[in-house]
Protein backbone atom coordinates (compact mmCIF):
# COMPACT_ATOMS: atom_id res chain seq x y z
CA UNK A 1 0.00 0.00 0.00
CA UNK A 2 1.50 3.12 -1.03
CA UNK A 3 1.20 6.39 1.11
CA UNK A 4 -2.00 8.27 0.81
CA UNK A 5 -2.95 11.48 1.09
CA UNK A 6 -2.04 13.73 3.84
CA UNK A 7 -5.65 14.83 4.10
CA UNK A 8 -6.94 11.90 3.85
CA UNK A 9 -5.66 10.88 7.44
CA UNK A 10 -4.31 7.15 5.54
CA UNK A 11 -1.97 5.07 7.39
CA UNK A 12 1.91 5.69 5.59
CA UNK A 13 3.52 2.02 6.04
CA UNK A 14 6.55 2.35 6.80
CA UNK A 15 8.77 -0.72 8.77
CA UNK A 16 7.69 -4.06 10.09
CA UNK A 17 8.63 -4.31 13.85
CA UNK A 18 8.81 -7.78 15.15
CA UNK A 19 6.33 -8.96 18.14
CA UNK A 20 5.10 -11.97 19.39
CA UNK A 21 2.49 -12.58 16.67
CA UNK A 22 5.37 -12.33 14.36
CA UNK A 23 6.00 -9.49 12.05
CA UNK A 24 3.27 -6.52 11.76
CA UNK A 25 3.65 -3.46 9.72
CA UNK A 26 4.10 0.09 11.40
CA UNK A 27 2.61 2.87 9.48
CA UNK A 28 2.50 6.51 10.25
CA UNK A 29 -0.98 7.80 11.17
CA UNK A 30 -2.46 11.30 10.48
CA UNK A 31 -3.62 12.41 13.53
CA UNK A 32 -3.74 16.89 13.84
CA UNK A 33 -2.90 19.83 11.56
CA UNK A 34 0.13 21.39 13.69
CA UNK A 35 -1.52 24.83 13.59
CA UNK A 36 -4.04 23.10 15.95
CA UNK A 37 -1.42 22.47 18.71
CA UNK A 38 0.55 25.30 19.65
CA UNK A 39 3.77 25.52 21.35
CA UNK A 40 3.16 24.39 25.09
CA UNK A 41 0.01 22.47 24.53
CA UNK A 42 -1.63 18.66 23.83
CA UNK A 43 -4.95 17.06 23.05
CA UNK A 44 -6.33 13.48 22.77
CA UNK A 45 -5.83 12.31 19.54
CA UNK A 46 -7.44 8.65 18.26
CA UNK A 47 -4.24 6.54 16.01
CA UNK A 48 -5.49 3.23 15.03
CA UNK A 49 -7.87 2.52 17.73
CA UNK A 50 -5.26 3.85 20.73
CA UNK A 51 -5.96 7.10 22.82
CA UNK A 52 -2.67 9.05 21.79
CA UNK A 53 -1.67 12.34 23.94
CA UNK A 54 0.22 14.47 21.33
CA UNK A 55 2.11 17.22 23.03
CA UNK A 56 3.64 20.18 21.55
CA UNK A 57 7.23 21.17 23.47
CA UNK A 58 8.65 24.45 22.35
CA UNK A 59 7.66 23.35 18.46
CA UNK A 60 8.66 20.01 18.56
CA UNK A 61 6.10 17.43 18.68
CA UNK A 62 5.69 14.08 21.22
CA UNK A 63 3.40 11.13 21.50
CA UNK A 64 2.44 8.99 24.15
CA UNK A 65 -0.28 7.00 25.37
CA UNK A 66 -3.02 8.78 26.60
CA UNK A 67 -3.66 6.71 29.52
CA UNK A 68 -2.07 7.13 32.82
CA UNK A 69 -0.45 3.66 33.40
CA UNK A 70 -1.59 4.01 37.17
CA UNK A 71 -5.60 3.80 36.68
CA UNK A 72 -6.06 4.32 32.95
CA UNK A 73 -7.39 8.30 33.28
CA UNK A 74 -6.81 10.62 30.27
CA UNK A 75 -3.40 11.86 30.95
CA UNK A 76 -4.27 15.15 28.18
CA UNK A 77 -7.25 16.48 30.95
CA UNK A 78 -4.22 16.93 33.08
CA UNK A 79 -1.10 19.72 33.13
CA UNK A 80 1.30 20.34 30.80
CA UNK A 81 4.24 21.95 32.03
CA UNK A 82 7.31 22.15 29.85
CA UNK A 83 8.00 18.30 28.59
CA UNK A 84 5.66 17.15 31.88
CA UNK A 85 2.45 16.34 32.30
CA UNK A 86 0.26 15.29 35.43
CA UNK A 87 -2.54 13.01 35.68
CA UNK A 88 -5.49 14.97 36.59
CA UNK A 89 -6.76 11.44 38.35
CA UNK A 90 -4.02 11.22 41.03
CA UNK A 91 -0.98 13.57 40.02
CA UNK A 92 1.04 10.81 38.39
CA UNK A 93 4.01 12.54 36.46
CA UNK A 94 5.39 11.85 32.72
CA UNK A 95 7.94 13.06 30.49
CA UNK A 96 6.13 13.13 27.12
CA UNK A 97 9.43 12.94 25.43
CA UNK A 98 10.34 9.50 26.30
CA UNK A 99 6.86 8.37 28.26
CA UNK A 100 8.62 8.06 31.49
CA UNK A 101 7.10 7.54 34.57
CA UNK A 102 8.76 10.64 36.87
CA UNK A 103 6.43 10.23 39.97
CA UNK A 104 3.78 8.08 41.25
CA UNK A 105 0.17 8.77 42.36
CA UNK A 106 -0.10 11.80 45.13
CA UNK A 107 -3.39 12.06 46.76
CA UNK A 108 -2.04 14.52 49.84
CA UNK A 109 -3.96 17.51 48.45
CA UNK A 110 -7.28 16.20 47.45
CA UNK A 111 -9.81 19.29 46.92
CA UNK A 112 -12.38 19.23 49.32
CA UNK A 113 -10.57 16.79 51.80
CA UNK A 114 -11.40 19.40 54.53
CA UNK A 115 -15.39 18.92 54.33
CA UNK A 116 -15.41 15.24 54.85
CA UNK A 117 -16.47 13.80 58.43
CA UNK A 118 -13.18 12.66 60.65
CA UNK A 119 -13.93 8.98 59.94
CA UNK A 120 -13.94 9.75 55.63
CA UNK A 121 -10.81 11.89 56.07
CA UNK A 122 -8.94 9.41 57.59
CA UNK A 123 -9.97 6.44 55.10
CA UNK A 124 -8.69 9.04 52.26
CA UNK A 125 -5.27 9.58 53.83
CA UNK A 126 -4.47 5.63 54.40
CA UNK A 127 -5.66 5.42 50.82
CA UNK A 128 -3.59 7.82 50.01
CA UNK A 129 -0.83 6.61 51.75
CA UNK A 130 -1.47 2.95 49.66
CA UNK A 131 -1.51 5.03 46.54
CA UNK A 132 1.82 6.97 46.97
CA UNK A 133 3.67 3.40 47.12
CA UNK A 134 1.87 2.23 43.86
CA UNK A 135 4.35 1.16 40.79
CA UNK A 136 3.59 3.10 37.94
CA UNK A 137 5.16 2.13 34.81
CA UNK A 138 6.46 3.90 32.14
CA UNK A 139 4.18 4.74 28.97
CA UNK A 140 4.74 3.82 25.50
CA UNK A 141 6.14 6.88 22.98
CA UNK A 142 5.34 6.94 19.35
CA UNK A 143 7.70 8.64 17.02
CA UNK A 144 6.15 11.88 15.36
CA UNK A 145 7.03 13.61 12.44
CA UNK A 146 5.20 16.52 10.35
CA UNK A 147 4.64 16.90 6.70
CA UNK A 148 2.91 19.33 4.93
CA UNK A 149 1.49 20.82 8.20
CA UNK A 150 0.00 17.81 9.14
CA UNK A 151 1.32 15.96 12.33
CA UNK A 152 1.86 12.11 11.70
CA UNK A 153 2.24 9.77 14.86
CA UNK A 154 3.84 5.98 14.21
CA UNK A 155 1.36 2.93 15.59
Amino acid sequence: MGPASPSGRQPYPVRLRHGSAGMRELTFVDVAAAGDVPAGSMVHVKAAGRDVLLANVGGTFHAVSDRCSHESALLSGGRLDGAIVTCPAHGSRFDVIAGRNLSGPVMADLPGLEQLSPRARAMAREKAAEMATARVADLPAYRVRVENGRVLVEI
